[in-house]
């Protein structure tokens, strides 16, 4: 039977969801353990960080996050998606 042990993992990116906001840095993905869009290829990471659940996502293979969800304790959630400006920097916006 799945547990929640098995969707975890120790070495996970530095994420403060509490602090995770636009200017938070590009997210590197370098141990994604589900495939979650069933392509064949382990594109997701999912772990705690202090009181919240995160699942961080690379859709495209270059081994940085491009969705950010945090899940709070108290049922709370945040979705962000990542995004490269003209200038070459990292922003995340809210979906």
């Amino acid at each position: 039977m799945a547990t929640a042990d098995n969707f975890m993992v120790s070495d996970f990116p530095d994420v403060d969801p509490h602090q995770f906001g636009p200017d938070s840095d590009a997210v590197t993905l370098t141990d994604p353990t589900h495939d979650i869009d069933g392509d064949g290829t382990l594109d997701t990471l999912t772990f705690h960080a202090e009181d919240s659940l995160v699942v961080a996502t690379d859709l495209d293979g270059d081994h940085l996050a491009d969705t950010i969800t945090t899940v709070h304790d108290d049922g709370e959630y945040e979705a962000w998606e990542f995004h490269r400006g003209e200038d070459g920097e990292p922003r995340w916006e809210q979906a």
